[in-house]
């Protein structure tokens, strides 16, 4: 097995923002209404790319798909194709049908549960030119965000190996994040877990919180342990074992990107109000 450590400095989310957050954006799905397969905001725009194919809205068992040209935004003759693309996704929304095909990516989401008492849960499913993806996805406690809940499986198209393949599941205990990053050290497990499955080897990551020196910022160590699996375990293991100080560069560029992405990003999100995160979703749809 490899193990691999990063710690990096995060700006912070107040759990109390992102309560009010949640609400706001809750507040906002539940403003939308469904017409004739169109999402509709309360200003009565239509929410673009999105369709309500089956179902009632926001009920169990509503079914949403969003389908776009994969070759939107590139230029010269791809181009072309993706505005044809985008034309043919048009006339579809008229006649009740989605756009497939050569350079369409689709992607469909299900509504399983929506209490915001109890959980908010969807399946979802996506193809295109890259692969197919299928998982789940669950926040438990809307109002009062318990835990984040995701599993998937994808599986890559153009690639001839065990890497066109892989399982992958997250969880995020929210209680549990805010106390380790308050200092809280009755903490025993790492609060977010994740693990990823493919072919002959598996990947696990934590990450856990802590308050930075000014108690400012969290510092977040994140670990990643890596190991073989099945009948070539031993062998995958002591490949992994030779390559171990390439993969740790990997991991703390990936870690340090992250964090900076992060950094640049989460202090203009958490300085918004509910009603100005509000608006400025809107403003972006």
């Amino acid at each position: 097995m490899v193990r691999i450590a990063r710690t990096v400095a995060l700006a912070p989310v107040p759990r109390p923002w992102l309560v009010d957050a949640l609400g706001a954006l809750t507040d906002l799905a539940e403003s939308t209404t469904a017409e004739d397969g169109r999402v509709l905001l309360p200003d009565g725009r239509q929410v673009p790319e999105l369709r309500l194919t089956e179902g009632h809205h926001l009920r169990p068992g509503a079914l949403y798909e969003s389908t776009e040209g994969a070759d939107a935004g590139k230029g010269g003759a791809d181009a072309l194709e993706g505005e044809a693309d985008a034309r043919k996704g048009a006339a579809g929304a008229h006649t009740g049908e989605a756009a497939t095909g050569p350079g369409t990516d689709t992607v469909r989401i299900t509504v399983e549960e929506w209490r915001r008492t109890h959980a908010l849960r969807v399946a979802f499913s996506g193809s295109g030119s890259d692969g197919d993806l299928t998982g789940r996805a669950a926040l438990f406690g809307p109002d009062r965000p318990d835990r984040v809940e995701l599993s998937g499986r994808a599986a890559l198209r153009g690639v001839r190996s065990p890497l066109s393949r892989f399982d992958a599941d997250a969880q995020l205990r929210c209680g549990d994040w805010w106390q380790a990053a308050d200092g809280d050290a009755g903490v025993r497990r790492p609060p977010l877990r994740a693990r990823l499955t493919c072919g002959v080897a598996r990947a696990g990551l934590t990450a856990v919180p802590r308050p930075g020196p000014d108690h400012g910022d969290w510092e977040v160590t994140v670990t990643v342990r890596m190991r073989g699996r099945g009948p070539l375990r031993p062998l995958v293991s002591l490949g992994l074992a030779l390559a171990r100080r390439p993969l740790a560069r990997a991991v703390a560029e990936a870690v340090d990107d992250a964090a900076r992405d992060w950094n640049a990003q989460v202090p203009q999100l958490t300085a918004l109000g509910p009603e100005e995160l509000r608006r400025e979703l809107l403003t972006k749809l």
